[in-house]
């Protein structure tokens, strides 16, 4: 019994308070093996585990079952609770696989807890180690929930929804896993970013409210530690810089219309001539790329001399460098935490 009350003392923030004086009394008939194990299996408070051994008369896998469905009702029941809160991890897989994903919560405290930060490393792992023949896999929710579970990472789950059920009933929030991305870029390499990085005990899982994967082909395999690094600093840019498209190759075609039309009207407003007016929307119009194309910016991380170049521009600039005939940026990614699309 001493060994049962040390669990049942309070906990900063816990849920199970079981006064001394009746503790015999909560436990009379209970197994302590088998309510130590289960505690030990599920993480899940103390009261939650005695009575899904009562509820299966028991059994260990039942009783874990049962509490799964339990983790399913408290999230049901905080349904109209908004998951605004969060984080945003990035995992790799070796230089040229990686998964950025998001885990939403209903309060900022819950993202500070161990089994948060398990559960967002284990989604990004489970994603990495189901196989895929697409370059780029974009997942929602229920598209995550049904990936089986990663047999390294911590927990005894058969699917992603398993893992989220019990993190639900541990934590007693909504939590969900909003959405991921996984990157392969084969003979390239990719590169990461994560800005304001939370402390965890997952280091290779980087944890924070902006996540960046850029993949960087063309250069060589002896070169392949430098490319890395380059496709670093430029997810860094990317979080800084906010680009919406690759290039203006790839602006959807009404969008551009849309635009030519406005800085059209604008420019009749200003009463200029029709001649003047064609001159004025392609300048603007590079203005335009310039803010919304990666491959149109300036950079932002330029450490040398003089004017920062276009991203276009660094990399041809840095393709002799890396070994490579061309250096190109076949794709880019960008988690905001809590944006909406």
């Amino acid at each position: 019994f001493d060994m049962m009350m040390a669990m049942c003392v309070r906990r900063c923030g816990g849920v199970s308070r079981v006064i001394p004086r009746d503790f015999r009394r909560f436990f009379a008939g209970v197994n302590m093996e088998l309510l130590k194990k289960l505690r030990g299996v599920s993480g899940a408070p103390i009261k939650d585990c005695k009575k899904a051994l009562e509820e299966t008369d028991g059994d260990m896998d039942e009783a874990l079952e049962w509490m799964r469905k339990q983790g399913t009702l408290v999230r049901g029941k905080r349904a109209s609770q908004d998951a605004t809160q969060g984080l945003v991890g990035v995992a790799f897989e070796g230089d040229d696989s990686a998964a950025l994903v998001e885990v939403t919560s209903e309060t900022d405290s819950a993202v500070r807890i161990e089994i948060f930060h398990n559960l967002l490393s284990g989604v990004a792992h489970s994603l990495l180690s189901t196989p895929s023949d697409d370059n780029v896999t974009s997942l929602n929710t229920s598209q995550l929930e049904e990936l089986k579970w990663n047999s390294g990472s911590k927990g005894a789950h058969s699917t992603v929804k398993d893992a989220v059920a019990d993190a639900v009933l541990q934590i007693r929030e909504n939590i969900f896993p909003k959405r991921a991305i996984r990157l392969s870029v084969p003979g390239g390499v990719i590169g990461g970013y994560v800005h304001n990085v939370l402390k965890t005990d997952i280091p290779e899982v980087k944890m924070g409210q902006i996540g960046v994967l850029v993949a960087v082909e063309g250069a060589s395999e002896g070169k392949k530690p430098e490319a890395k690094e380059l496709a670093h600093k430029i997810a860094m840019h990317v979080a800084a810089a906010k680009p919406e498209y690759l290039s203006s190759d790839v602006i959807p075609t009404e969008k551009r219309i849309a635009q030519e039309d406005l800085l059209k009207e604008l420019a009749k407003q200003e009463g200029k001539p029709d001649n003047v007016i064609e001159k004025m929307v392609k300048g603007r119009m590079q203005k335009f790329y310039g803010e919304t194309c990666l491959l149109d910016q300036s950079y932002l991380i330029h450490d040398g001399e003089g004017n920062p170049p276009k991203i276009s521009k660094l990399l041809l600039n840095q393709a002799k460098n890396l070994g490579a005939d061309k250096l190109t940026i076949s794709s880019f990614h960008c988690f905001r935490l809590g944006e909406t699309s």
